[in-house]
């Protein structure tokens, strides 16, 4: 499979990018929002749910090894370096889904590896891709996807309709949904984790979680643990302060923490707490997540 460099229309419409543009500037701003221990945390689950978005996507499980191929491919033969204006490199990555899509449509687990590789551009870029589903909002319009692409039956095993036409028009159309696409994305993880957003989801969490209440854990930590969250790692000491409890009552609350796993202490600094989220806890801060419609 090829990545080269897609030609791209002499004049891309305006409002295509403006939407690059403004994708670049919200993508920035989502990764503002949180401490890179809470982004690894959340990348990790991430990246678990996005093998279940292929699979609803493409309408069969995609081996890893595909995946493992995807991603040397796109190590050894990205081509974005040579597009030095930010909006553009995001289209050509986009574009380029596009064409290997329409040059290989027919081999099981393509799909998942153009998505892959252009994941890999995307951080690339630095859209910070990590932090947001693309796999996520594909599968929710993956009716729409699948008629961008020339597609039907819903799967990609199937045959393609209208000889899969190759028309600046097409491509710019499924460059445009792709995009609408991110946006979706990006500003579903946005207001998830702002922080009123955060404090209402912890909050509630820490008061009506039976994981939490079973374990013992106080409502009245909530405040603390959005600091840790918000920070990524704290001291146990200023955690301690945080929960406004006696010391003793603390450093219980906070053993209690680190038994199911919600917070953990690194063993190379035991003095030091590091939020962990697990994944019934994601659930907790985005409900929708794993949502199809």
């Amino acid at each position: 499979m090829n990545v080269s460099n897609p030609a791209l229309p002499d004049s891309i419409p305006q409002p295509i990018l403006a939407s690059a543009d403004s994708l670049v500037t919200k993508t920035a701003f989502l990764a503002g929002l949180i401490a890179p221990e809470t982004a690894a945390c959340l990348s990790r689950q991430l990246k678990v749910s996005d093998a279940e978005y292929s699979r609803i996507i493409d309408g069969h499980n995609t081996v890893p090894e595909v995946l493992e191929d995807a991603t040397n491919l796109a190590s050894r033969q990205s081509s974005l370096g040579e597009i030095t204006e930010l909006r553009r490199r995001l289209i050509t990555a986009l574009a380029q889904h596009y064409h290997l899509i329409q040059n290989q449509p027919l081999s099981d687990g393509n799909g998942a590896m153009a998505r892959l590789v252009v994941h890999m551009h995307f951080a690339q870029i630095g859209l910070h891709p990590h932090l947001w589903s693309l796999p996520r909002g594909v599968a929710r319009r993956r009716e729409e996807y699948h008629a961008a692409l020339g597609l039907t039956g819903g799967t990609q095993g199937r045959q393609p309709s209208g000889g899969f036409q190759r028309t600046g028009t097409a491509l710019l159309s499924f460059i445009a949904f792709m995009l609408d696409v991110c946006h979706e994305e990006v500003d579903y993880m946005t207001a998830a984790l702002n922080r009123r957003k955060l404090r209402e989801s912890i909050t509630n969490a820490f008061n009506t979680n039976s994981r939490l209440t079973e374990a013992g854990i106080r409502g009245e930590i909530a405040p603390a643990f959005l600091a840790l969250l918000i920070q990524g790692a704290l001291p146990r000491s200023e955690f301690n302060t945080f929960t406004g409890l006696q010391s003793e009552a603390a450093s219980n609350q906070v053993g209690r923490l680190i038994n199911i796993d919600l917070v953990v202490s690194p063993p190379s600094d035991l003095l030091t707490l590091e939020i962990a989220l697990p994944d019934w806890f994601v659930r907790e801060l985005l409900p929708d997540l794993h949502e199809i419609w």
